[in-house]
């Protein structure tokens, strides 16, 4: 027997018969996230229910329930509590999963609202909630994020100290390798990696045993590279600025080696502080200043002017700079791109990028990159933000991007042309699962009808592969909808709503994928 069930066969018995008997066993159901709300407070219960003011709520939970339950009253929690235990840290969504399976809980439950449950019972459960940054867990950051762990609380100090041990390391290698760490780690690697990845604002890429990852809101050296060579140039080749940076970074010493130049370049493509211009990049970041030094090269190097080491050299040596500091400049910095094919004795040497003139006119700029931009300046505060329920701060730029001054648009499934009230910005892969770039960029979005076309594609009865709508999950006993599934597939998809990291779409087939997996 489930939680619920005997739960509600305690209550029966236990609550004397009366008018307000249901009332009640649906207040304490309800206030445990046996309903709608994860973790209620006591003015939500009063208010859904209309039953007084929190402190009424308080009692009415003493006296039907808190000062008549034992630890044996509702045996179940103790199997939850042992499911709990049984390892050192869960996902909610994977505990969901197993008690779900278990038959503990029912897909309408709440873990949140059954932990509360298992502490006025007073049954020891050593575990708590957290953030992906080990923060303890808000009933917001509950209520908006899938990605909440569940600790054991003993372990969550040493856990700690691994992570932020994991957190320092991309300010030195630029992109990181959790790999470097694996011994340090120990059995806190599996944990630590999932911590990573959850974060909002890290992004990872995982390829056989490598694990390399970057967080873009704390010191970025592949950032604050862009940060000075954007000051000069306009836009860059991303393979060419890889490669460039890489270069700078070898001129570094530390014990890690550095990423290669792909993971680089993948990394810069999906950076929420660049816009993608073809094969070309553009940074909407701020931009510092340039030494002295570095103003002189760059001076030698404009329009399109290529150098060897000699000339380099006797041009700073002019200029009065010392040879260390040329051997610095020249070898090692981000602004220079050095082409090595012909040998060390040969390497040429040139500016990274196009460089920006006074005749650009940089306020004009493409429809995209001006909502990238808006979007973007929401990075620093986060996309939630809490009201009377969560609010999600992009989405009316988002719904400006694809509807602004129009009144019909073609739904991306099913190509038919409708009113835009009648459209959603429907994102290609569930929000939650986003992280802060994805969430920020307007190719996340496309218009879905609310005709079928938004059920069906959310639930993933239908998907996008490559260019065209195939058939998804089996969806049985619906006979008009598998008719209208059926119309729908092999549609192919207008290219405009396939722009964008093609990781956005998921399938049935594969495991859902964030853009910086």
């Amino acid at each position: 027997m489930g939680i619920e069930s005997e739960l509600v066969d305690f209550l029966e018995s236990s609550i004397k018969d009366g008018a307000n008997k249901a009332r009640d066993i649906e207040i304490v159901k309800f206030y445990y996230g046996l309903n709608d709300s994860p973790w209620p407070t006591l003015e939500e219960t009063a208010s859904k229910f209309n039953v007084g003011t929190r402190e009424r709520i308080r009692q009415l939970l003493n006296s039907k329930f808190r000062d008549n339950v034992s630890k044996s009253s509702i045996p179940s929690l103790n199997d939850f509590v042992d499911a709990v235990e049984s390892r050192d840290y869960w996902l909610i969504s994977e505990l969901e999963e197993k008690v779900c399976g278990s038959g503990l809980i029912d897909r309408e439950s709440h873990i949140k609202g059954i932990f509360n449950l298992v502490e006025d019972v007073r049954l020891d459960c050593g575990f708590d909630f957290y953030t992906p940054e080990l923060k303890r867990a808000t009933r917001n950051s509950i209520l908006t994020s899938k990605n909440i762990f569940l600790i054991r609380k003993s372990s969550v100090k040493d856990v700690e100290k691994m992570l932020k041990k994991a957190q320092g390391l991309p300010g030195r290698c630029g992109i990181a390798n959790l790999e470097y760490l694996n011994e340090e780690l120990g059995e806190y690697y599996s944990l630590v990696s999932l911590l990573i990845e959850s974060s909002p604002t890290s992004w990872v890429r995982v390829i056989d045993d490598d694990y390399w990852y970057i967080f873009e809101n704390r010191d970025n050296t592949i950032i604050n590279y862009c940060e000075k060579v954007f000051g000069v140039i306009e836009y860059c080749d991303s393979a060419r600025l890889a490669a460039t940076f890489r270069n700078a970074l070898d001129g570094r010493t530390y014990k890690y080696p550095y990423p290669p130049e792909e993971i680089i370049e993948e990394y810069l493509r999906s950076s929420v502080y660049m816009v993608n211009i073809g094969s070309d990049l553009k940074f909407i970041g701020q931009t510092t200043k340039l030494n002295e030094i570095e103003k002189d090269l760059v001076s030698f190097l404009d329009s399109g002017r290529t150098a060897s080491f000699p000339e380099l050299r006797d041009y700073l040596s002019e200029k009065g700079y010392g040879s260390a500091h040329i051997q610095k400049t020249t070898n090692s910095s981000p602004l220079v791109h050095v082409d090595k094919t012909n040998g060390r004795m040969h390497y040429i040497y040139s500016l990274i990028g196009h460089r920006i003139s006074s005749d650009d006119d940089s306020s004009v700029i493409d429809v995209y990159e001006f909502y990238l931009r808006r979007l973007r300046a929401l990075l620093n505060a986060g996309t939630d933000e809490t009201r009377e329920q969560a609010a999600r701060k992009e989405q009316h730029i988002l719904k400006e991007w694809l509807f602004k001054d129009k009144t019909h648009e073609n739904c991306a499934i099913c190509g038919q042309e409708f009113n835009v009230k009648t459209l959603v910005a429907a994102h290609k892969k569930p929000r939650a699962d986003c992280n802060d770039a994805e969430r920020l960029d307007p190719y996340i979005v496309m218009p879905v009808c609310l005709m079928g076309c938004d059920y069906l594609y959310e639930n993933m009865y239908v998907y996008i592969d490559d260019a065209s709508v195939e058939r998804g999950l089996s969806f049985p006993n619906a006979r008009a909808e598998a008719s209208f599934i059926e119309h729908l597939v092999g549609r192919e998809v207008d290219k405009k709503w396939l722009l964008g990291n093609q990781s956005y779409f998921r399938s049935p087939n594969k495991a859902l994928q964030r853009t910086s997996r």
